[in-house]
């Protein structure tokens, strides 16, 4: 490698399943009757988080109309 070559990341792929969402660093799954959103939160200790959410938001985030930030920011999650 030489000085002063750019290096480009790879855009990392969300994987989205009948009854799941993979994203990079977060996942939707079906459990049971609930939706469970688990995300690295920003805390300084860090961690995973999960919060129950409704269909129509998973159905949402599976169409593409909604974002794993727009979660964020509807359930005031940090």
């Amino acid at each position: 490698m030489k000085l002063g070559n750019k290096i480009k990341a790879k855009p990392r792929k969300t994987v989205i399943e009948e009854n799941r969402i993979l994203g990079p660093t977060w996942s939707i799954e079906r459990d049971e009757d609930q939706y469970i959103y688990e995300y690295l939160s920003g805390e300084l200790t860090g961690g995973i988080k999960r919060h129950p959410f409704t269909k129509e938001d998973f159905e949402a985030v599976k169409k593409g109309d909604m974002t794993d930030y727009d979660l964020l920011l509807k359930y005031s999650l940090s």
